[in-house]
């Protein structure tokens, strides 16, 4: 997957829209589209099944409804992300929020740690 490939998704294209995402500067939208991609690497999804992998439907009715445990299973996998990484501190939790972020513009609320160097 490359940075260019990701950016042809939906969810890439509506996290891009948002204003924090769209005012950063290019090298900085580069570099949160690499860890994205190295992300979704990790777990071998697709930025689309990503946001996908934390929706689910009630069998009974068809309503959509966001999954506690998929949301932990992804902060699991964000905190193996990290170390395999290197990443700490402050680097870790920016790092980490980044994804979350993505998620987050894509209506999947998650919550990580916060920074309070």
């Amino acid at each position: 997957m490359t940075s260019g490939g990701i950016e042809s998704q939906a969810s890439v294209k509506q996290w891009a829209a948002s204003p924090g995402f769209g005012q950063d500067p290019a090298e900085v939208r580069e570099q949160k589209l690499g860890i994205l991609e190295d992300f979704c690497t990790k777990v071998d999804k697709q930025p689309d099944e990503l946001v996908a992998f934390c929706i689910l439907r009630k069998k009974a009715t068809g309503e959509r409804f966001l999954s506690v445990k998929r949301r932990e299973a992804i902060n699991n996998w964000l905190d193996e992300f990290v170390d395999e990484q290197g990443w700490t501190g402050k680097q870790a939790v920016v790092n980490a929020n980044v994804v979350r972020s993505f998620l987050i513009h894509n209506g999947v609320l998650i919550q990580g740690r916060v920074w309070r160097g």
